[in-house]
Parts: structure tokens; C-alpha cells; sequence
């Protein structure tokens, strides 16, 4: 399921910005998640915590969620839908029905459950027969790649169950889903990304670059892709990291359910791995001990809240919230030598924080940083910074951020 939101999240970027190749950033700061993503994880919701499966169920889920999240890209119909104090299918044939229909995939024990259950979730919005079509077809194309089905037979099952045509060439499927929202026209993109692809990563390039709804046919090709590659490590801890705690709450208990929740969901560990990485930790130490930094190691040394930079090392080393700050904070290692820098660094109270840190921009980021761990442990060494190198004062968009 994680992979549909990876794919949505890589692709929201390029939603209304269409990328008509291969080569684009994965992530850039405007990289959010979008109703694809709060839909899918409402259905996660529902298979958790409704063992009736009831479309009544489904339709509480949906509606609790999408209300908590209005801002993030509902069509018109779904969103009159959201708020409709009696919500009724209508007809629709869009491809909401297939980007939200991969936990189903993951949760069922067969074939015809996938289908079963797939059917009822696309059918209390997406009750069009091209609308369940669609859902149905992505959750089996997902659940044979999950069970070890090869893409010759992935294929093979989808042209032969849902007559879709994939044997298509790339510009004809560029020039059929350029203003497309339907399910005839993105599913069976999403399902054709899927089968050119040579990993997870290669799969979500390619449904992006197809145009179009860029993150809805990533989503519905990332789901499939992950059931059959597997997930990196950087892109599944990235996108985690930009959901917000309550949305992770639904990932990781529906993630424990069928018995596949990561231990390191944050990946707290990259720290350690860049600290360790020739030596740098030690380095770090030493320039804090002679009171002039030189080296470059702030980023994962003295993190900061992700978003506040624009490089790509504050975007993976920046800590998403409070949740993954804390994660941090009760990393022994990591707590260990971030207090053993700290203390380091107050032994030179005399010298001004700009020549310390060997910039006025690293001097900012360690502000922010200890503005940071200051509100997850207040009254500790962090505060102590604060006042001793910034007469007191917070960074305030890492308080405004942090809430």
C-alpha cells in the first residue's frame, strides 16, 4: 500500500506540471500527498477495523477522513459526495475507484476476495461498470504480483479479464491520457507502466512521465510495482515522513494487521550510517573542540525540521515532525553524541555563533535545530544554547512548524 502513496506523493508535483520524461527530482519541497493517498488509507481504515467489510463502513471511513483532510485535491463529485449527509453512488467512471484499491490487495487471502472487496470499495462512489472495472483490475493486478505471478502472466490475466489494451506504444499513451481521468484511459496506463519498468523506482518514472494525472497513475502503478519489487528504503521512509502522525497511526496498525510493519519506519538509522561514513561524527567533534567548524556535516549532526532548506540533504536528513524528532531523541547513539556536540559546543561561550559554526547560515541551522529539540525536551542543553549564543531567541519557523 505504501508504494500507491509513494507514487502519489512523487507524482503530485507534476500533477499540473506534466514531465514528458524519465528525468525529474522524485522530491522537491512542494511534494505533498494528495487525495489519492487519504482515500486509499480510509479503505486500510475500513479492512482494519470493519471485519464485515460493510459499504457502510467504508462510507464512515471515507467521509471521517476526507473531512479531516479537505485540502488536498478532491474532484467535484467526489466532494459533494464527502459532505452529503446521505451519500450515494453516482455513476462515476473516473479512476477514483482504482488509486485507493491497493490496501485491498495486500489484506486479501485469494483472488476472489481481492475482487469481492475491491467491488465494494469502488461501488458506494464508482458504481459505473468501467469504475469497478478499474478497481478490480488494479487490486488483481496487484495481488498476483504479490503472490509471484510474472508480468507475462500479470499481463495476460488483465487483457483477458478487463479488455484492456496493453500494447500500446508510448506516445499514443501520452496523447490518451493528457487530460485524462477516466478509468479506461489511466488504468490501463498505470498497469503498462508497471510491466516496461525494471525496479520500483523505474516504474513511478515512467507513470509520471506518461503526463496526465501524474500522481493517480503513479499511485495504481506503485501499488503493483511494490507488491512485485519491493520497496527502497529512502523513497518509503521519505514519503512516511511526510505523512501527518494520524495518518501514519492508519498505515502502520493496518501495516501490523497482515503482519508487515517496519521496525524503522523514519529510518532513524541514516543518521548514524552518514555520522559513521568516514569517520565524520569524530570529525565533527574535534572541529566543535577546537571551535571552528570546516567540514560539512550539519545536516545529520544538528538536524532540522524538513522544508525548511532546499538542498537535497536538508530534504533527507530533515526530521519530518515531533514524532520522528522524538524517534531521534530516544536513539541511544543518537542521543548520546548529540548532547556530547552540544556540550562541546558551550565550552566556547565566549566566541561569536557565526565564527563557531564557520557561516552565518549554518549558524541559522543550528538554531533551528536546537529551537527543535528544545520543544520535544525543554528545560535541557538545548535551551541552554539558545540562550547563551542567541540571547534566548527561537527560531520561529521551526515553532511555526512544529506547532
Amino acid at each position: 500500500m505504501l508504494g500507491a502513496i509513494i507514487g502519489d506523493i512523487i507524482g503530485s508535483v507534476y500533477e499540473f506540471n506534466n514531465k514528458k520524461q524519465k528525468d525529474f527530482h522524485l522530491f522537491t519541497p512542494m511534494s505533498r500527498f494528495t487525495d489519492d493517498t487519504v482515500m486509499t488509507l480510509a479503505v486500510a481504515e475500513w479492512l482494519t477495523e470493519d471485519k464485515g467489510h460493510s459499504e457502510e463502513g467504508l462510507i464512515l471511513r471515507m467521509q471521517d477522513l476526507g473531512r479531516r483532510y479537505p485540502y488536498v485535491g478532491y474532484g467535484g463529485g467526489f466532494r459533494r459526495w464527502l459532505y452529503n449527509q446521505q451519500p450515494k453512488p453516482y455513476n462515476s467512471y473516473g479512476n477514483g475507484s482504482a488509486m485507493r484499491v491497493s490496501p485491498i490487495a495486500f489484506y486479501a487471502q485469494s483472488l476472489e476476495e481481492t475482487l469481492r472487496l475491491a467491488t465494494i470499495s469502488a461501488k458506494v462512489t464508482h458504481n459505473h461498470p468501467e469504475g469497478i472495472k478499474g478497481a478490480k483490475a488494479i487490486a488483481s493486478a496487484t495481488y498476483l504480483a504479490r503472490t509471484g505471478a510474472s508480468k507475462t502472466e500479470i499481463k495476460a490475466y488483465v487483457e483477458a479479464n478487463f479488455k484492456y489494451n496493453l500494447n500500446l506504444q508510448l506516445d499514443h499513451i501520452r496523447s490518451i491520457v493528457c487530460d485524462a481521468m477516466s478509468c479506461q484511459k489511466t488504468v490501463p496506463a498505470a498497469i503498462w507502466a508497471f510491466l516496461e519498468g525494471e525496479d520500483f523506482e523505474d516504474v513511478i518514472r515512467i507513470a509520471v512521465s506518461l503526463g496526465g494525472d501524474s500522481d493517480t497513475i503513479a499511485a495504481m502503478a506503485g501499488s503493483i510495482a511494490q507488491a512485485f519489487y519491493g520497496l527502497p528504503l529512502k523513497l518509503a521512509t521519505y514519503c512516511y515522513a511526510l505523512l501527518t502522525p494520524y495518518l501514519r497511526t492508519i498505515l502502520n496498525k493496518f501495516e501490523e494487521s497482515i503482519g508487515v510493519l517496519a521496525p524503522d519506519p523514519f529510518d532513524i538509522e541514516r543518521f548514524i550510517k552518514a555520522q559513521n561514513a568516514d569517520n565524520t561524527y569524530q570529525r565533527a567533534l574535534e572541529e566543535m573542540q577546537r571551535g571552528h567548524k570546516t567540514s560539512h556535516w550539519i545536516w545529520f549532526i544538528f538536524p532540522q525540521l524538513k522544508g525548511l532548506g532546499h538542498s537535497r540533504y536538508s530534504q533527507y536528513y530533515g526530521l519530518a515532525d515531533a514524532d520522528e524528532t522524538r524517534i531521534f531523541l530516544a536513539n541511544s547513539c543518537l542521543n548520546k553524541r548529540l548532547r556530547e556536540i552540544t556540550c562541546t559546543l558551550l565550552t566556547h561561550k565566549d566566541k561569536n555563533i557565526e565564527q563557531l559554526m564557520g557561516s552565518y547560515v549554518d549558524a541559522l541551522k543550528l538554531k533551528s535545530s536546537m529551537t527543535l529539540f528544545d520543544a520535544i525536551s525543554p528545560n535541557d542543553i538545548f535551551s541552554e544554547v539558545l540562550k547563551t549564543f542567541y540571547n534566548g531567541e527561537k527560531d520561529h519557523n521551526t515553532i511555526k512548524k512544529i506547532g
